[in-house]
């Protein structure tokens, strides 16, 4: 019998424990749902928000990609404000997460793309791949690293085809 009581008590952690990832995995998807939402800008669904942009990251948070880098949370929503809200209009989608979760740590990749407007009032396609480090604080999930991996950004008329990057890259 105290065999039987140990499986079951096993059984039950081992319940918990994936109970508790499957959280975390949707705690960190909804984490880069706010940070698309509050990045984006110029129509009426977007949430245009520096601060909570910024209140996605840890304080010493690392972000950027091929264009540059940022560090520390100021420094995000500072770049942010003069320069991702600066577009007439944008729509930053992630897709196709893959997320792992390793106790308080985790890692997450998403595909992304982003309609743009710039603020000279082109039209272009940016696409790529964010790919980001988390960790879990007291506040819950957040970014403590997250770069973009630019794939393309190119005139919307023109496609990347024709054209893969515009403007300032590499």
């Amino acid at each position: 019998m105290g065999n039987l009581a140990a499986t079951a008590g096993d059984r039950i952690d081992d319940v918990l424990a994936r109970l508790e990832r499957l959280e975390a995995i949707e705690a960190i998807g909804n984490l880069m749902a706010d940070y698309t939402h509050f990045f984006d800008t110029g129509w009426s669904g977007a949430g245009r928000d520096v601060a909570r942009v910024g209140a996605v990251f840890t304080e010493n948070a690392v972000w950027g990609g091929d264009t540059g880098v940022q560090h520390g949370r100021a420094n995000i929503e500072k770049w942010c404000a003069r320069f991702g809200h600066a577009a007439k209009m944008s729509l930053h989608i992630a897709m196709n997460p893959k997320i792992e979760v390793n106790g308080d740590t985790a890692k997450g990749a998403w595909n992304g793309l982003i309609p743009m407007v710039t603020p000279t009032g082109e039209a272009i396609w940016v696409g790529g791949r964010y790919e980001c480090d988390c960790v879990r604080t007291d506040a819950g999930w957040k970014f403590s690293r997250m770069y973009f991996l630019t794939a393309f950004q190119t005139p919307f008329d023109e496609g990347f085809a024709r054209t893969q990057f515009v403007g300032p890259h590499r």
